[in-house]
């Protein structure tokens, strides 16, 4: 199979896998490949080629230019993944391509005819030779090329039929009917791109199937989201039309003259006939598509104009380009929306697929020829690609400075997005208004009157999304649907409804940015009201509905940032405690925990708040997988407590659990968990009863050995069970049973443990709570352990490392890991669990205390099987190389085993 497919015909193009060069850096460059491609089993002459790409130099000039265009060419057909000299063939005479390395559609078009396959050749052509070069020799061969279609579509008109059937190519002269040609090319008068057109296939296939059903038909969105080229490459693919003209309005301001640029696209010649009338008389009764392109400085004044158009002329259809609706009786909207953007998981072929990464490659490709997609580079070019938001625009600015900056120098510069995303020099000048991102966004902004202007300055308070609601409170407005009904219609914010019904804005976070700079009122007080909004929604979230923290967790975040910068330190402690349920749930990252130690450090002892928000960080802190510093929180919270039952009783049970995953001995937490389990009974709260049933218990069932054990932690158990079901805390009856399980299997009934898990592992994927689900993993490796099932038992450890690992949960990450390598060791995997084990150990002891008894004899006991099958040296060595293993590193070991 070919390494590279070579594409002529319509315009050039390189294709190898998900690679795709369209633009070369250098029209020599292009024509060479070209001239190569034409011939690939010739060798050519290098005087030859000389003459060919440079007449008139000096032949020494010319050879020492041939081999600079030759350097480049070979770095852009023989990249990393490619063999060197496996696809040019070059020595002191000669240059030319191996012909099994390369495919050309020029040559797979004339084979076609030979074959007598007129069908499957009118397909091949996709247009004309090399569209925009003007050299002689390419325009003999175009004009031969063009000439053998011709005669095919005249050979057989059946193939043509059948070849109409489908989707039309870019280029096809029996496209244009007759009378249309008759009356000249102007009728087919659209912008011509070299570049390649990336991710919006599908798009381009809504477009044409709304112009089949609607006479107008607008695409709106963000200046940069690629409206104008989409809007040209789907014209270019409707071939139903008599005339298809391209009309460019981006420097009309006035409706009145929307008419003459239209004549003027059309290659009308002026005159003092009323132009409206003109343009009817000149379409008459033909099917025509305008594509009326960057429409919305005109929507107030010029709607007039397109509808007098329409009804003028009734086989006339618009096509319309706008960052605002028309909002006009019989418009039919396409929202344009960003490119999909890769993600962080994807390897390199399926990132390289993603038309946002794409695109940006091919765009580097243009400004750096040897520019590729590596295992070194990937990670920083999915981390750009999501920070640029599938922007086309932003993109292909980014690429374009491929020369100065690496993709993680580009990372890093967008803390300053709008300095990185200009186009610099005098290819800036020439894009206007397209020149740089804030440009582009500055367009937009201007079309808004100057209280609109500050309406969406305010909306950058908010984070991820917002209901109306939330608008009205925060922004003081009693129209804040009608407000918003604005900006979505000019495309600076998107509308969705949420599974719930509920319709929820957001905005892209450049643009954001962009509204955040342009802030004049008290930014203070703006973000005050939106933390106290925010904190009742956190309220209702912990007492109500749980998935309302899930889904406005960016603007729950947001607050809790601007409480910590504003010195707002107890409202960032009651947000905490608030949102506490949400983040036993999922855990948090470290940015949250920062902020959350910033304000207890900085709350006055005084603080209502203090005791509460030290209890919930001393609980967070452990799941992080720090327990010296959870157990200082939780001892600061026992003081804090005073002679409260309840508070002694709540900071008594935090501390005892620290302590007991810290030292792992029963003695050391026996008496303040009895202490607990009195307060609470004295005070009546039911729920922090069963909290210290159930600590206590967990204790009894990680150190069970016997029967006895594990039906005395069970019958702990149940009796937490019924109090969180008095108290109707579902998640934490769930929470037991999932403990539970481990008691079933313990004394050996494991399909009464199997169906336990299973029922918690529904609930808690319906609650989507991850933490819930890292101990549902960990909890089913026990089970399959036990049973003897190392397969699935390895499964559930790694899926365990993975959640643990992507959320930060340090405390269940070294959990896992301590209990993976014995199921990896029964598997078969001995080397992996004689690497795996001593990193477990150690980062257990390092980050969490001593090892167990038990857990001493399992790293023993896998050292010593390891031995027996590997032999004492290369356990030895295995074992060394563990312990010296990066955190990073070990995950990566467990999950893949190299």
């Amino acid at each position: 199979m070919a390494v590279w497919q070579i594409q002529l015909l319509g315009g050039l193009r390189a294709t190898h896998g998900n690679a795709v060069i369209a633009q070369f850096p250098s029209r020599p460059i292009a024509m060479l490949l070209a001239r190569l491609a034409l011939q690939p089993r010739r060798r050519h002459a290098r005087e030859e080629l000389i003459e060919l790409l440079w007449p008139d130099v000096e032949l020494d000039v010319g050879r020492n230019r041939l081999r600079q265009v030759l350097s480049t060419l070979r770095r852009l057909l023989e990249p990393p993944d490619v063999p060197p000299y496996s696809v040019l063939n070059a020595d002191r005479q000669t240059i030319g391509l191996t012909a099994d390395a390369v495919s050309c559609d020029v040559r797979e078009f004339e084979q076609l005819l030979r074959q007598g396959a007129i069908a499957q050749a009118l397909d091949c052509y996709r247009g004309d030779l090399l569209p925009g070069f003007l050299d002689e020799w390419i325009e003999d061969e175009r004009a031969r090329l063009s000439a053998l279609y011709e005669r095919a579509l005249a050979r057989d008109s059946g193939a043509v039929e059948k070849a109409r059937t489908h989707e039309p190519p870019l280029r096809r002269r029996d496209a244009v009917p007759a009378k249309a040609a008759e009356r000249g090319p102007q009728l087919r008068n659209l912008p011509f791109y070299v570049s390649v057109f990336f991710g919006r296939e599908s798009d381009k296939r809504c477009v044409l199937d709304a112009l089949a059903q609607h006479r107008l038909v607008t695409l709106t969105g963000l200046g940069g989201f690629g409206k104008t080229r989409l809007a040209a490459e789907s014209a270019r693919a409707a071939t139903d039309f008599d005339a298809v003209t391209f009309v460019p309005l981006s420097e009309c301001s006035d409706a009145d003259l929307i008419a003459d640029c239209i004549r003027s696209a059309l290659r009308m010649e002026a005159s003092q006939e009323d132009a409206l009338a003109q343009l009817c008389a000149f379409l008459g009764e033909q099917d025509v598509l305008l594509v009326l392109d960057n429409f919305e400085q005109l929507v107030d004044d010029g709607t007039g104009v397109v509808l007098d158009l329409l009804e003028r002329l009734p086989r006339l259809r618009c096509l319309v380009t706008s960052r605002r609706i028309l909002n006009v009786p019989g418009e039919h909207v396409l929202v344009i929306d960003p490119l999909p953007v890769p993600q962080a998981s994807m390897d390199a072929a399926e990132a390289a697929a993603t038309p946002s990464l794409a695109l940006f490659i091919d765009r580097a490709r243009g400004a750096r020829a040897d520019f590729a997609l590596t295992d070194d580079n990937r990670p920083a070019l999915i981390q750009l690609c999501r920070a640029l938001e599938g922007l086309p625009l932003a993109i292909e600015i980014a690429a374009s400075r491929i020369r100065t900056y690496s993709p993680t120098e580009m990372c890093n510069a967008l803390a300053q997005r709008f300095d990185l995303l200009t186009r610099q020099g005098q290819r800036g000048a020439r894009y206007g208004r397209h020149a740089s991102l804030q440009t582009t966004i500055e367009w937009s902004w201007q079309l808004l009157g100057g209280a609109q202007q500050q309406f969406f300055a305010a909306l950058s308070v908010f984070r991820g999304g917002w209901i109306a609601a939330a608008v009205e409170s925060v922004c003081e407005t009693g129209d804040a649907r009608g407000q918003l009904e604005t900006l979505v219609s000019a495309s600076l914010v998107h509308a969705e409804a949420d599974e719930s019904g509920v319709t929820r804005f957001s905005m892209l976070d450049t643009l954001r940015e962009f509204a955040q700079e342009r802030l004049d009122t008290d930014t203070r007080k703006l973000r005050a009201r939106h933390r106290a909004y925010f904190l009742q929604v956190a309220r209702q979230a912990a007492t109500a509905d749980s998935s309302i923290a899930e889904r406005e967790f960016p603007n729950l975040k947001q607050a809790l940032v601007t409480a910590v910068e504003d010195a707002d330190f107890a409202y960032a402690l009651d947000l905490g405690v608030a949102l506490r349920p949400y983040w036993e749930a999922h855990g948090t990252l470290p940015d949250e925990l920062r902020l959350l130690k910033q304000a207890v450090a900085s709350c006055p002892n005084d603080e209502p708040s203090l005791h509460a928000g030290l209890n919930l960080l001393a609980q967070l802190t452990l799941m992080a997988g720090d327990t010296e510093q959870a157990r200082g929180y939780a001892q600061r919270a026992l003081v804090e407590a005073g002679d409260q039952p309840a508070r002694r009783a709540a900071a008594l049970v935090t501390l005892a659990r620290v302590t007991w995953e810290r030292d792992q001995r029963d003695d050391a937490v026996a008496g303040s968990l009895d202490e607990a389990l009195a307060l609470a009974a004295t005070a009546g709260v039911a729920e922090l009863e069963a909290d210290a049933l159930r600590v206590k218990a967990t204790v009894a069932l990680k150190h069970g050995s016997e029967d006895a054990d594990y039906r005395a932690a069970n019958a702990l158990f149940e009796r937490a069970e019924a109090l969180y079901r008095q108290t109707d805390e579902p998640r934490w009856v769930h929470r037991v049973l999932l403990s539970r399980s481990g008691c079933l299997t313990g004394l050996k009934r494991y399909d009464e443990a199997r169906q336990m898990l299973a029922r918690c592992e529904q609930y808690f994927a319906g609650l989507n709570s991850v933490a819930d689900l890292i101990a549902v993993a960990n909890m089913t490796g026990y089970l399959e352990s036990g049973q003897e099932r190392w397969q699935e038992a390895v499964a559930a450890g790694r899926r365990c490392v993975q959640l643990a690992w992507d959320r930060h949960a340090h405390l269940s990450l070294a959990v896992a890991l301590l209990n993976l390598p014995d199921a990896l060791l029964m598997l078969g995997e001995v080397a992996v669990a004689a690497r795996l084990m001593p990193f477990a150990a150690h980062f257990w002891e390092r980050g969490i205390g001593p090892l167990s008894a038990s857990d001493v004899a399992t790293v023993e006991q896998v050292r010593k099987l390891a031995a027996k099958r590997l032999g004492a040296k290369r356990t030895a060595t295995l074992w060394a190389e563990g312990a010296k293993l990066s955190l990073a590193q070990a995950v990566h070991l467990a999950l893949t085993g190299g």
